[in-house]
């Protein structure tokens, strides 16, 4: 059975998120909708349960994630994107605001598809590949740059489950921390992790919301904010994302479970991924390691550009054939499948 590898970029969530020059629009409106007045928490009630000291009300901590995400927005309007805003926090060394800006973001994009629902193109991509037994191909593993939930949400329906989690075991999702890898089954590979925290080096997960197939209401901003509250102030609780250039454990690395489990493909679907120059390293270790590529597709409207920007990845592509693909309406389900 022939192997497929599928490389997910951000334009495979296109149709639910924004793509960068679209945050900062929309950081706004999540602004002005956390400081509307029906959403306001207690000015009186505290997070009791979450082990601060001194605890301030449920309301500052809400105006503290209001501010939080104002300095998002000011400072990725001033960069070319929030990656490049984030590498440079990295080699100032400035960790307290790096950490914060992955807090930030990360609530940014559970409320952006708390608000819309996921790209449709991840549910007939899903209804395509399932069998009648509800199981899906052993020979495909996607690996993602994405750290959304799409696939998450998407699968939603199909599995009966709400919880994030549990949907993320049922696909068999590895990220940095949060380890689900089968070498011999279908799997989802997130190399720059997920919008989730952790503690205890990894083994104890936690989502910001643990279900986004509700409503916006008061109680979701409660759960929202009692989480960002942890994040910001617990010393053991960590962001579960993490940027191309951080390095992380090599006994549990992303990286190399995603080599292991796509080296022997021989087909490579490439959706909405532009190769980024900061994840240049990481691509080039990975497709790489697929010693037996016979032929790779580029789905995007610019797909003979990221032809070109492929070549500079993989060096003997004399012997591979490079494929574009224009239409966008569906995820691309090769002919090796």
């Amino acid at each position: 059975m022939n192997k497929i590898a599928y490389l997910f970029g951000a334009g495979a969530s296109r149709n639910a998120l924004p793509i960068v020059n679209e945050i900062p629009s929309r950081l706004k409106s999540l602004i002005d909708l956390l400081n509307s007045e029906k959403l306001q928490l207690s000015a009186e009630d505290k997070f009791t349960d979450i082990g601060l000291k001194n605890l301030e009300s449920k309301n500052v901590y809400q105006k503290e994630l209001i501010t939080d995400l104002q300095w998002l927005l000011d400072e990725s309007s001033k960069h070319a994107s929030v990656d490049t805003f984030a590498k440079k926090l990295t080699i100032k060394r400035e960790r307290k605001k790096l950490d914060k800006l992955k807090v930030a973001l990360s609530i940014f994009f559970i409320f952006e598809q708390t608000i819309n629902q996921p790209d449709k193109r991840y549910d007939s991509f899903f209804a395509s590949i399932h069998n009648e037994l509800y199981d899906f191909p052993e020979n495909i593993r996607i690996l993602s740059w994405n750290y959304d939930y799409q696939f998450e949400l998407s699968y939603l329906e199909y599995s009966g489950q709400s919880e994030i989690s549990n949907i993320q075991t049922s696909l068999n999702i590895n990220h940095k921390y949060g380890d689900n890898h089968q070498r011999d089954k279908f799997g989802i590979y997130k190399l720059n992790g997920t919008t989730g925290l952790y503690s205890d080096n990894g083994w104890r997960q936690y989502m910001y919301a643990t279900n986004l197939n509700v409503e916006i209401d008061i109680n979701f901003i409660n759960q929202i904010v009692r989480n960002y509250t942890a994040a910001i102030y617990l010393n053991n609780i960590y962001s579960n994302f993490s940027f191309a250039w951080e390095r992380e454990n090599p006994e549990k690395s992303i990286v190399e479970m995603a080599i292991e489990a796509s080296k022997d493909s021989v087909a490579l679907v490439v959706i909405g991924y532009s190769f980024p120059f900061f994840n240049r390293d990481i691509d080039r270790k990975i497709i790489g390691g697929m010693k037996n590529l016979k032929r790779v597709y580029f789905q995007a409207p610019d797909a003979e550009i990221l032809i070109e920007r492929f070549k500079a990845i993989k060096d003997d592509v004399e012997n591979i054939e490079l494929i574009p693909k224009y239409d966008l309406e569906q995820f691309i389900l090769p002919n090796e499948l």
